[in-house]
């Protein structure tokens, strides 16, 4: 068990569970709009020149201050996180809680920059004058202090929009007040092959917190596909109310309670030595060894089920089959498939010829244990 890599973070409750692939991401997002320059719709481009200008000199100062500089990112999110694309930091947003489909959101027109070697990520979009992401996966406390700490320094340069009733304001009315929204990926199969899933995601919704799939299927899919549960989700604070100490440590504990849950899950189903486990596994494998048409969804959902084999003892997985499989999300996108690719290939041919040479190995693996 526990073969997954993780950032080992002394005192941080994610590091001591005993599996890996229950928690993938942690990340706290701060929201901020200029002062005297709220959007009140999707700013005009001069509007959105002028804000990135504005907090890009900002942030360039904070980071100074900080000894950490900043890099700045032209072009669009797809053309900076999509590989395939020619950009050196191709899949360099990796963790971001951002839509499959970048392209129908608001980060389409988005300008980025990064502090301290890929921790924390700059957002200025046509919606939100500023959007810093610590990224670091650390604890939330630990993030929340950094993102905090640099949004002050930046506001000493370019202050923000605040209300002394309402707090800070900002473009989203779920942001204003804190400005604080808090993410965590979590993976889970264990719940929803022991037949708890849904207790759980309707207990997240009555505590107040939202909860939805990290790699939702574009809403074009018709395909059939393989019956995979796709069961990452983020878990997001964006609706808690009071001091930023208090939204942290109550985000903090309820994730924490969360994988708790999936944990016991995972090892109630292999001391049953569950079917469901290992048909499941099994037939992800299969599909992905043999299937002719592969859909996005169906490419993601198989190679979790590989990475949870692993992670379970089930199966051997080498280092560089786990980083392959670990990739699979973006390495298999529409986007990344369709870079250099004629023009009228299937996609879902394309997918499925470049999974095969990374399931075949472990299928067969398998079957002879």
């Amino acid at each position: 068990m526990n073969r997954i890599r993780r950032p080992s973070t002394r005192g941080d409750w994610v590091a001591q569970l005993p599996f890996g692939t229950v928690v993938y991401h942690r990340v706290v997002a701060l929201y901020r709009n200029l002062e005297e320059t709220v959007f009140p719709e999707r700013a005009t481009p001069a509007g959105l020149e002028n804000a990135r200008s504005r907090v890009f000199d900002a942030l360039a100062s904070a980071g100074a201050a900080a000894r950490k500089p900043a890099r700045f990112f032209e072009g669009s999110f797809p053309e900076v996180s999509e590989p395939g694309r020619g950009h050196p930091d191709a899949g360099y947003f990796d963790g971001l809680p951002v839509p499959p489909d970048v392209r129908a959101a608001r980060w389409d027109q988005a300008s980025f920059a990064d502090l301290g070697k890929g921790a924390v990520t700059a957002v200025v979009n046509a919606e939100d004058h500023l959007a810093l992401f610590d990224r670091s996966n650390g604890p939330f406390s630990r993030q929340w202090r950094t993102l905090d700490t640099l949004s002050s320094r930046m506001g000493a340069v370019a202050p923000f929009a605040k209300s002394e009733d309402y707090g800070y304001l900002a473009a989203d009315p779920d942001r204003v007040g804190t400005g604080l929204e808090l993410c965590c990926d979590v993976s889970l199969f264990g719940l929803c092959l022991a037949r708890d899933l849904d207790a759980s995601l309707r207990a997240l919704d009555r505590l107040g917190f939202d909860c939805d799939p990290v790699f939702e299927p574009p809403e074009d899919d018709d395909d059939d596909g393989l019956d995979a549960p796709g069961c990452r989700y983020w878990i997001r604070s964006s609706r808690d109310a009071g001091s930023e100490p208090d939204v942290v440590g109550r985000m903090d504990a309820v994730c924490r309670e969360v994988a708790r849950q999936e944990c016991h899950a995972r090892m109630r189903l292999l001391e049953n030595r569950s079917p469901a486990l290992s048909d499941f596994i099994m037939r992800s494998l299969a599909t992905g060894t043999v299937a002719e048409l592969v859909s996005w969804a169906e490419a993601v959902d198989i190679a979790h089920a590989a990475l949870l084999a692993d992670d379970l003892g089930l199966l051997r997985v080498k280092a560089r089959e786990r980083d392959a499989l670990a990739a699979i999300p973006t390495s298999m996108s529409d986007a990344a498939l369709s870079a250099g690719a004629p023009e009228g290939t299937d996609l879902r041919v394309a997918r499925a010829e470049a999974i095969r040479p990374v399931f075949a190995p472990l299928c067969a693996r398998s079957l002879s244990r």
